[in-house]
């Protein structure tokens, strides 16, 4: 019942993630209740105070193993290494003051639209951040194999192949043709796969 409870709350805590992030709720939300200069800002926000309680439920429950194996909780803690370095290098392609909503928050300015990255990390997989977050997550669950932390992975993992999709729709409003044919050239989330 517990790791039921916990699907349900990681699903809503996803499913809310993405409702704040769609173009029509940003829009309505948008000079109505915030201004655009602290949208960013505030969805960040929102999403790392909602994480805090995600947390609590998660630590509340046992955990029980489902196998135990030390080569490959080694492969599961060097995966998860890559991961993290991967997402290193994925944030410094970002500028982050953008990304954070800093950026929009200092200089008094609404969010810049970007150019569309082709190089770099993006020249392997179109969205490395999420890419990274994979190797990270399943690099975790071969580290510390639980039904727990299995159930943690695999929302997330439905969560950012989903998430995926929808911002695949933004980004092919906005870039159009350029966007269509960088699709077919470069996987979405893992690489290679497109």
């Amino acid at each position: 019942m517990q790791l039921l409870y916990f699907l349900l709350a990681l699903t809503f805590y996803y499913v809310l993630h993405s409702v704040l992030a769609n173009t029509k709720v940003k829009s309505f939300l948008i000079g109505r209740f915030i201004s655009q200069k602290y949208y960013r800002l505030m969805f960040n926000l929102t999403a790392v105070i909602l994480l805090i309680p995600i947390y609590l439920i998660y630590k509340s429950i046992p955990a029980n193993f489902i196998f135990e194996n030390i080569s490959l909780k080694y492969a599961g803690l060097v995966m998860a290494g890559i991961g993290v370095l991967s997402l290193f290098y994925a944030l410094s392609q970002y500028n982050l003051g953008m990304f954070s909503g800093v950026q929009q928050l200092k200089n008094d300015t609404p969010p810049i639209s970007d150019s569309l990255k082709t190089t770099g990390f993006n020249a392997f997989v179109r969205h490395p951040l999420y890419f990274s977050g994979l190797l990270i997550i399943w690099g975790g669950f071969l580290f510390r194999p639980t039904d727990l932390y299995l159930v943690m992975g695999g929302v997330s993992t439905a969560y950012l192949y989903f998430g995926t999709k929808l911002e695949e729709e933004k980004l092919v409003d906005e870039f159009g043709e350029a966007y269509l044919a960088y699709q077919k050239r470069v996987g979405m989330i893992l690489p290679f796969i497109k």
